[in-house]
C-alpha cells in the first residue's frame, strides 16, 4: 500500500459538468521531495484523504471607538494566562453601578495551529468545562499522539464530524490566550539567565586602571648615559696644557 504525507495549500476547487469536483493543491519549498514517484503510482487510484487547516481562525471583540480589544490578558511567571479586568468595570462592580454600554466590532484573526496546540498540550489552557461536555485538551492530546478522530468519536459515542467541530470551537476559544502565552514564552527564552546577568554585572563592576596605575605598569624612563671616568678627563686636560 502506498502512503504519502505532505502539507499543501488549497488553491481552488473546480466543478466539472459531470458532477465531479477537482481540488487543486499547491506544494512549495520542496514539500514533495522524494514523494513524487509515490504520488504518481496513486494516479487514478482511490485514496483516503484527510485535510486539516494549519491555522486557527478566531474573532476578537474590539471597542469601536479605540479599536482595542475589550478583553485583555496577562501571564504570570509560571505561564498561567488570566483575564485582566478593566479598571472601569472593577469600579462599576465595586459601586454596584450599571455597566457602560460600549459599541463593539468583531475583528477576524488567525494564529498558527502549532502555537495553539502547544499551549493546549502544555496543560495551561483552560478546560472551559461550562462550555464543553468533553475534555477537549485530552482529545487534542490523543490526536497529537496519532489517534484518529474516528476512533476517539466512537469511544465518546459521537460522530467524527461533531468531534472535529468541537475541537475547532475549543481552539478558537483559547487562541487569544495562546497568542499572549506565546509572546510571554518568547520573551522568557530571550531573557538572560541569572548566570549571564551575574557575569555581565561583574564585568560592569571592573574598574578601569587610573593614570597613576598605568604609569606604574609602564616604564617610560629613558636609559641614563654612562658617565666617563673623571681620571680620563683629567688626563686630557694635562695633555692640552702641554
Amino acid at each position: 500500500m502506498s502512503y504519502s504525507e505532505f502539507k499543501p495549500v488549497i488553491k481552488k476547487i473546480n466543478l466539472k459538468p459531470d458532477g465531479k469536483q477537482e481540488i487543486v493543491l499547491e506544494v512549495t519549498d520542496g514539500g514533495l521531495k522524494g514523494k513524487i514517484e509515490t504520488l504518481m503510482n496513486m494516479i487514478d487510484c482511490k485514496v483516503n484523504c484527510s485535510i486539516e487547516s494549519q491555522v486557527v481562525n478566531y474573532n476578537v471583540t474590539l471597542n469601536s471607538k479605540t479599536h482595542k480589544p475589550i478583553t485583555t490578558y496577562e501571564v504570570d511567571d509560571k505561564g498561567v494566562v488570566s483575564e485582566v479586568k478593566p479598571q472601569i468595570e472593577q469600579l462599576e462592580a465595586d459601586l454596584g453601578l450599571p455597566k457602560e454600554k460600549i459599541k463593539t466590532e468583531e475583528d477576524k484573526r488567525e494564529l498558527e495551529l502549532a502555537v495553539v496546540d502547544e499551549f493546549i498540550l502544555s496543560g495551561l489552557a483552560p478546560q472551559l468545562e461550562d462550555e464543553f461536555a468533553y475534555d477537549m485538551a485530552q482529545i487534542i492530546k490523543r490526536k497529537a499522539e496519532g489517534e484518529t478522530y474516528m476512533k476517539i468519536a466512537n469511544e465518546l459515542d459521537i460522530s467524527s464530524g461533531k468531534i472535529v467541530e468541537l475541537v475547532d470551537e475549543y481552539r478558537a476559544k483559547v487562541a487569544p490566550l495562546a497568542e499572549k502565552w506565546a509572546e510571554w514564552k518568547e520573551e522568557k527564552e530571550d531573557a538572560p539567565t541569572p548566570k549571564e546577568e551575574s557575569s555581565k554585572e561583574q564585568q560592569e563592576n571592573i574598574q578601569k586602571p587610573s593614570k597613576e596605575e598605568l604609569s606604574a605598569q609602564i616604564d617610560v624612563s629613558l636609559p641614563k648615559e654612562e658617565e666617563e671616568p673623571k681620571q680620563d678627563i683629567q688626563e686630557d686636560e694635562d695633555h692640552g696644557a702641554a
